[in-house]
């Protein structure tokens, strides 16, 4: 009997990152031109990183509403309000809003 080899957890963590790179730059690319499009990556995105555990960057992560996970595009799906020291995001789509604090 053959022995398969199993494929190494590194290898795959490597496919994952440039997975989610390749999501990032459809995300950004379409976010202005459609909306659809950067919806599903954005739904993508958060879909990858819960499944293998690996983070997007903190400008796409900021873009992304985390409870319908629609793209939040600034004057069409959200309001942004600034105060002192705190930026308010608020999602169109269903209203929920976060917070930012800098110090």
């Amino acid at each position: 009997m053959v022995r398969r080899s199993r494929r190494t957890r590194s290898n795959k963590t490597e496919h994952v990152q440039e997975s989610i790179d390749f999501l990032e730059k459809i995300f950004e690319k379409s976010m202005i031109r459609n909306s659809l499009i950067s919806d599903t990556a954005a739904r993508h995105i958060l879909a990858i990183g819960k499944k293998h555990g690996k983070r997007s960057s903190r400008n796409v992560k900021k873009m992304i509403c985390r409870s319908c996970k629609k793209s939040l595009i600034p004057g069409q799906s959200s309001r942004i309000r600034v105060t002192s020291k705190v930026i308010f995001r608020t999602c169109l789509r269903c209203g929920r809003v976060s917070r930012e604090i800098y110090v």
